[in-house]
């Protein structure tokens, strides 16, 4: 387990990686579970995190249980971290 924080003490997410291509190509690792995907959204657990990809015409091109990898293809908008999956933020989000 990760216990490493930022300069604001929030808790780092646990080890992973993305990859951002152009806006339109999203390769994340160490996805533990994809918990929503919609055209204008995508949400999935890394960690004790959950990484949210906004967008619009979002799909899943590749998901590899070996090493967790996610592809996410779309028009890429905006990528963010949920600390715990509450609902709250994501309900917003995704409606």
């Amino acid at each position: 387990m990760n216990d490493q924080t930022n300069q604001r003490g929030d808790r780092l997410p646990e080890a992973h990686s993305l990859t951002l291509e152009r806006r339109v190509r999203l390769t994340v690792t160490e996805v533990s579970e994809v918990l929503r995907v919609e055209e204008t959204g995508v949400a999935l657990r890394v960690g004790q995190c959950v990484l949210m990809v906004r967008g619009a015409g979002l799909k899943l091109r590749e998901l590899r249980p070996e090493g967790g990898r996610v592809e996410v293809l779309g028009s890429i908008d905006a990528i963010g971290y949920e600390a715990a999956p509450s609902g709250g933020l994501l309900r917003r989000l995704f409606g």
